[in-house]
């Protein structure tokens, strides 16, 4: 696995000198309509390639999925997600019902759309498929936006299943990693801030110095499956 050297940017701003992996921020952390998607879609794969990076762009929709993608740096999508829950402030659109993960040079990466941070099981299913770097994207308002909502989503999925957790909103971005591994033992390796751009560094390997997790049962598979599906 090589180094991820990450950059939270503005939107279609350079990145930070010797990124390879971006991620899209913005100030009001909107999710891209419908019926601007194809021109962003069209824009984010010329981005990634001008640029030679791996994109994680802004949330979109699109086919009345709530989405994230990744991009290469040769401009290929490499997948996407779509959200498996529904933001409470915005029930417009489908739920989907399937969690994917990306294998990269990185590692596997899982794309975390909005509100499924929140959902434990969704970034468990995704772990134990191969996860070890979780990107969540999410809409937040500043009403909402307190720190227990970054605890109880990026650090929490990070602590849970021993992975990074790269968090973008209007509100915050930030860098988790399980606590073992974390500079100052808090868990985080960049805390929340708004600072743009700013740049992190990632190594997958470290993980190995984490703790083995438990492995889920068949009876919690059960049950959340279930809930997925529904």
């Amino acid at each position: 696995m090589i180094e991820l050297a990450l950059c939270f940017s503005e939107p279609f701003s350079s990145p930070a000198w010797g990124s390879n992996f971006v991620v899209f921020t913005s100030e009001t952390g909107m999710t891209i309509p419908e019926n601007l998607s194809k021109s962003y879609l069209s824009r984010i794969v010329k981005y990634a390639k001008h640029h030679g990076v791996y994109l994680v762009p802004e949330r979109f929709m699109l086919a009345s999925y709530h989405c994230m993608c990744l991009i290469s740096p040769t401009g290929e999508i490499l997948g996407a997600q779509k959200a498996v829950y529904l933001n409470p402030m915005n029930r417009m659109g489908k739920r989907s019902a399937r969690v994917e993960v990306f294998p990269t040079e990185f590692g596997g990466i899982f794309l975390c759309v909005d509100v499924d941070i929140y959902h434990p099981e969704v970034c468990r299913f995704a772990c134990e498929m191969g996860a070890e770097i979780i990107v969540c994207s999410q809409y937040l308002t500043k009403a909402e936006y307190g720190s227990h909502l970054v605890v109880s989503g990026c650090w929490n999925a990070s602590q849970l299943n021993g992975a990074y957790a790269i968090a973008a909103s209007g509100q915050f971005h930030c860098v988790c990693a399980p606590v073992p591994i974390s500079a100052h033992g808090d868990g985080f390796i960049v805390p929340p801030n708004l600072k743009l751009p700013m740049t992190a560094r990632i190594h997958v390997e470290k993980l190995s110095h984490v703790l083995e997790k438990p492995k889920l049962g068949r009876k919690f598979y059960a049950i959340h499956r279930e809930e997925l599906l529904h």
